[in-house]
């Protein structure tokens, strides 16, 4: 087999067009958490590498506008990782429960908007696969509602 060079944004897009996908359609959750979450590790470097606000210094300075202090970048993404259960699909320690309780629906849902606000800073909001996935969470998430709520938020707690 020959070797091939790929772009490490080409991995992400991939990774994020499959578990679009594995979503859309219903399936395995886990599948979409762990796909998400691997493109997340690349496109956060991409964002950062563009000069841009990755989604984890979003959430840091939101963070601080609302708490008072900024939290360490990497102490506050693993915490993310954690809420989105990425660690969970990862990581299994001596320490660790074979078992765990998650709501694989609603984080999978998370880690892809995640990664996919990552995917459009460094991307396009208009590849089919983002835009079936908004179109998803428009007409399953009151989209109506959200965007009422967006146009409320202080420019401070608003994406760079």
């Amino acid at each position: 087999m020959a070797k091939e060079r790929v772009h490490k944004s080409y991995i992400a897009k991939c990774q994020l067009e499959t578990a679009v996908r594995i979503f859309l359609n219903g399936k395995d959750r886990s599948s979409v958490i762990t796909l998400a979450g691997a493109a997340s590790g690349i496109l956060d470097r991409l964002v950062r590498n563009a000069g841009k606000e990755p989604f984890v210094d979003y959430a840091c300075r939101v963070h601080r506008v609302l708490v008072g202090h900024t939290p360490k970048r990497r102490s506050y993404s693993h915490h993310i990782d954690k809420k989105l259960g990425i660690i969970a699909h990862k990581h299994l320690s001596k320490e660790d429960s074979e078992t765990v309780e998650l709501d694989l629906e609603q984080m999978a849902f998370d880690a892809l908007v995640r990664a996919l606000a990552d995917y459009e800073t460094v991307n396009s909001q208009e590849e089919p696969f983002v835009r079936a996935f908004y179109n998803w969470a428009w007409e399953n998430t009151d989209g109506q509602s959200l965007t009422e709520k967006f146009k409320k938020v202080p420019d401070k707690l608003r994406p760079k």
